[in-house]
C-alpha cells in the first residue's frame, strides 16, 4: 500500500482537502497526514520515507518533483452521448405525430 501525505494551502483548505482525499481513495492510497501550508514538512516526510508520495491540490505548489502527485479537478463535463440521447427522447415525445411507444395517456391529454 502506498503511504500519502496531503499538502494543501491554507486558504482554500476544505476545497483542496476533499479533491485530494478523493484522488488518494480512488487510487487506494493510505493517507498519513494532512499538512496545511507547511511544505518543508510534507517533503521532509517524503524524505524520511514516511510518505511514498505527497498529493497536491494544483500544479501552482512549489517544487514539483518525483513523488509529488497533483489531484486533477473533478470534470464537469456530462457523460458521452447524455444530451443526444436526451435531444432524441425529447423530439419524439413532443412530435406533431404520435408514434408507436408513444403511451395511450399521453396522446388523450394533448392540447
Amino acid at each position: 500500500m502506498v503511504d500519502a501525505v496531503i499538502y494543501m494551502r491554507p486558504e482554500n483548505y476544505s476545497a483542496s482537502a476533499a479533491r485530494c482525499l478523493d484522488y488518494c481513495s480512488a487510487r487506494r492510497y493510505d493517507v498519513v497526514g494532512l499538512i496545511p501550508g507547511d511544505w518543508d514538512a510534507a517533503m521532509r516526510m517524503l524524505r524520511e520515507g514516511k510518505a511514498s508520495v505527497v498529493v497536491v491540490s494544483s500544479a501552482e505548489h512549489p517544487e514539483p518533483q518525483p513523488g509529488v502527485e497533483i489531484a486533477p479537478k473533478p470534470s464537469s463535463r456530462r457523460r458521452t452521448g447524455a444530451r443526444s440521447v436526451a435531444n432524441a427522447a425529447r423530439s419524439r415525445w413532443s412530435s406533431g405525430t404520435p408514434t408507436t411507444a408513444e403511451p395511450a395517456a399521453a396522446r388523450h391529454y394533448r392540447y
